[in-house]
């Protein structure tokens, strides 16, 4: 059914916030207003502009001096928070059974504030393992995770968190961080050998969102003398796993 065709209350709604997120932003660079939201929805204006205005008073939308609308800030953010909690459910089987898998402990994360923060992690139940990671941030450059979550950002911006991280990192090491990064790149995961912990390593992978962007990162870290030998092993049961949360429509059902 097209957004012509919709007639209940949240479906016209729905379908003016569709219009303006899906508009050209070389054609409408500021975002649109109320005429062409309502040619483009073939609609009477003045409906269009109570609903607009309405979307308007509720902090959906946003509107600039000219009087363009566009969706605003608190959307995006609503948006993204939504996206979190739903990829933590869908990851809970797929981590449960990457880590049955492997037998190493494996992790969700997200950056915060210039920092890897753990959202989830699920236990390998063997009795030596990284545990205590739930809620726990470290610095960037410390866990393949980390890594992970760098791997699109230019390197100059890479240099920058590194510099605002837990002390500036000596250039040497800021230099093997980021050839770190540029392997990862090229071979789709990033491993951390020994970085966090002299007695662990950890391999991580990017998990990106429908346009592509990256939204989090998953990881199977573990002691080195378990790890170390066989980490293609390791590598490829972890890209199946990010590629399953990845698929759309995938979910926990």
């Amino acid at each position: 059914m097209s957004t012509v065709q919709k007639q209940n209350g949240a479906g016209r709604i729905m379908a003016i916030l569709d219009v303006l997120g899906t508009a050209d932003a070389a054609e409408f660079p500021h975002g649109m207003t109320v005429s062409e939201v309502s040619r483009r929805l073939v609609r009477e204006k003045s409906v269009v502009s109570r609903q607009l205005k309405n979307l308007l008073e509720s902090g959906l939308i946003a509107r600039d001096d000219s009087g363009c609308y566009e969706l605003s800030w608190r959307l995006f953010a609503l948006a993204s928070r939504a996206g979190d909690q739903r990829l933590t459910k869908m990851a809970v089987p797929v981590m449960a059974r990457l880590t049955e898998i492997v037998r190493e402990r494996t992790h969700l994360t997200v950056l915060s504030g210039g920092e890897v923060l753990t959202v989830r992690s699920e236990s390998s139940r063997r009795a030596i393992e990284a545990n205590g990671w739930v809620g726990r941030t470290i610095p960037v450059n410390r866990s393949s995770s980390g890594m992970a979550l760098l791997m699109d950002h230019d390197d100059d911006h890479i240099l920058e968190l590194l510099h605002e991280s837990d002390g500036a990192a000596p250039a040497r090491e800021a230099r093997s961080f980021l050839a770190q990064i540029h392997q990862g790149r090229r071979q789709k995961y990033t491993v951390a050998s020994r970085l966090f912990d002299p007695e662990l390593i950890g391999i991580g992978a990017p998990i990106r969102d429908q346009s592509g962007a990256i939204m989090a990162a998953l990881n199977i870290s573990g002691p080195a003398s378990r790890i170390e030998a066989r980490i293609p092993f390791f590598a490829g049961h972890l890209l199946s796993a990010v590629n399953a949360l990845q698929q759309p429509g995938f979910s926990s059902a």
